[in-house]
């Protein structure tokens, strides 16, 4: 029996028609690091909160699971709460403090520890993971990506043997989520921790785990060792066309390849070698391409910001300081960069919820304040867009406001729903929706609106790679109608595939701005994968679908 044994788990929520969890049953060794994949809705997130008794669901549930040989439900309270530690995908919903520094000491005072015990833990948690300069902050202040890392060392301090992670890397930018990676091998390697991880971006975390487990409809299909995923993939009985996007860029361009008796690459390094060898095999080398870059010369202004200032209190730091742009009617705009470096103030600014002190917004040649309403903004808590029970009441009360009639209500509702593929969604609470259910019902929600201009934080939150797809077809097509999207994403894979151009903000400006194939391929650190990977052989292509389909392409010719 495993360290961690779950045993025919069966769960249903109340009112499903269909269980999240069907006979799921997994064996972990302790210290083992296991990566929980699958669509947005697969059962990810429910199965790790029946790990932690704290956080199981209402439900009917069937099964067991066994810590150390004993029934998780026979274990105390105390040892529940701090043997088993739990990090969620929505940084908020775990803050209870007002403080930095009380947020980590909340966990060990409940333990009932001394003072100097409380002091020591947090002094050592907070050097081993570098948050010296959060302490003593306002949790309110801080980041979504700074959030999450307090929260991961709230639950540290704690000393747990088993860490539960809830795509933690969420809001992370890449080099912090990189950094968020590390510490968590770190923890496997060096202190024995056993984690489970749900995690929908996998290049970073893939090569190094022990096992990838694949959830899909509440049933495990795959549960292997990273380097045989490739080959297992090709042998399943299911269709993983829809797991396989979701794959690290190396993974997908050797399941791309004609090659079958090379190691699949699972790294960046690896990817560069097993190109290097193909190439090295035939003559002549691939031919350059460009990708084709979308005209906007023509297009309006749709929106225009004239060195703009914004800060939060009046004698506080700028964090918006003379930013100056534009932004074209029909453009899909990705801006990237650091946790708390002001892309989200930017977005609100935009959207006038944050007034800047000095400089002027236009929309439309128009007025910010006055044309408010022909914007939409999408948070980086799409929650906090619900008012009602159910998707379904929400949309409808949204749509009363526009005073048309039920029929056409209804028709509106299934359209949307059609396109964002959440018809099952709408007698939920939004509560009770997945992450990727819940951002794709709140994007639906601001479409009911038919806005103009689309601001959207953190569009692709909880959403796997194949739904990150049918998000860019449908932002795409907006853009064809010529509505603006302006983008404030950590995910450069999606920056790279749906935008018309993209800028970095660094230093409360927006810098670098150039369409994706010039911006990603003369950057080092803000960067895809497959831009690294293929760089020397097709240096403008930066998306793993465009690698791929070069290589084929020069593998086929090769052949003939």
């Amino acid at each position: 029996m495993g360290y961690l044994e779950i045993k025919n788990i069966t769960f249903q929520y109340p009112g499903a028609t269909q269980p999240a969890l069907n006979d799921c049953s997994l064996s972990i060794r302790q210290g083992e690091f296991v990566l929980l994949c699958g669509a947005s809705g697969s059962g990810k997130s429910t199965m790790l909160k029946l790990l932690k008794l704290q956080l199981t669901p209402a439900g009917k549930q069937s099964g067991d699971i066994y810590l150390n040989n004993e029934k998780l439900t026979q274990l105390s309270k105390s040892i529940s709460a701090n043997k088993i530690g739990f990090v969620s995908q929505n940084p908020d919903s775990q803050i209870v403090t007002e403080n930095t520094w009380q947020e980590l000491a909340f966990g060990l005072e409940n333990l009932g520890l001394d003072p100097y015990e409380i002091k020591s833990r947090i002094a050592e948690m907070v050097n081993f993971l570098g948050i010296q300069d959060l302490l003593g902050k306002p949790t309110k202040i801080l980041s979504g990506g700074q959030k999450q890392l307090l929260n991961l060392a709230s639950v540290l301090v704690m000393r747990p043997d088993i860490l539960l992670l809830d795509e933690p890397t969420t809001e992370l930018d890449p080099i912090a989520a990189q950094s968020f990676i590390e510490v968590l091998i770190r923890l496997n390697r060096e202190m024995g921790t056993t984690i489970l991880m749900s995690e929908h971006s996998l290049e970073t975390i893939f090569p190094s785990v022990d096992k990838v487990v694949l959830l899909a409809n509440g049933h495990i299909v795959l549960n292997e060792k990273p380097v045989n995923i490739s080959d297992r993939i090709k042998q399943n009985q299911y269709d993983l066309s829809r797991f396989l996007v979701s794959l690290p860029s190396s993974v997908q361009l050797y399941h791309a390849s004609q090659v079958n008796e090379d190691k699949c690459p699972l790294t960046v390094i690896e990817g560069k070698r097993f190109l290097e060898q193909q190439f090295r095999k035939c003559a002549p080398l691939p031919k350059e391409i460009k990708p084709t870059v979308k005209d906007l010369s023509k297009n309006n202004y749709s929106i225009e910001l004239n060195n703009c200032w914004f800060r939060y209190e009046k004698n506080g730091k700028d964090i918006l300081a003379g930013v100056t742009a534009t932004f074209k009617q029909g453009e899909i705009f990705s801006l990237v960069g650091g946790n708390g470096s002001g892309k989200t103030t930017l977005l609100k600014a935009i959207a006038g919820i944050y007034n800047c002190y000095h400089g002027k917004i236009t929309i439309l040649n128009h007025s910010l304040k006055k044309m408010r309403k022909t914007i939409a903004y999408l948070p980086q808590e799409p929650q906090m867009l619900f008012i009602k029970d159910t998707i379904q009441e929400d949309y409808q009360t949204c749509l009363q406001n526009q005073h048309i009639s039920e029929f056409q209500q209804q028709e509106r509702i299934e359209e949307i729903t059609a396109l964002l593929g959440i018809q099952d969604s709408l007698l939920k609470h939004p509560l009770d929706l997945s992450g990727g259910e819940c951002q794709r019902a709140a994007l639906g929600k601001l479409l009911l609106t038919d806005p103009e201009i689309l601001l959207l934080d953190e569009p692709t939150k909880g959403i796997d790679n194949y739904g990150k797809k049918q998000i860019i077809q449908l932002l795409k097509k907006l853009s064809i109608q010529g509505k603006t999207i302006i983008c404030v994403t950590h995910d450069l894979d999606f920056a790279a595939e749906s935008s018309d151009r993209c800028g970095l903000f660094f230093e409360n400006q927006i810098l670098t701005v150039a369409d994706p194939s010039n911006f990603f391929s003369r950057h080092a650190f803000y960067t895809t994968a497959a831009s690294r990977i293929a760089r020397e052989y097709f240096p403008n292509l930066v998306t793993i679908d465009q690698v791929s389909e070069a290589y084929q392409r020069w593998e086929d010719e090769t052949v003939d």
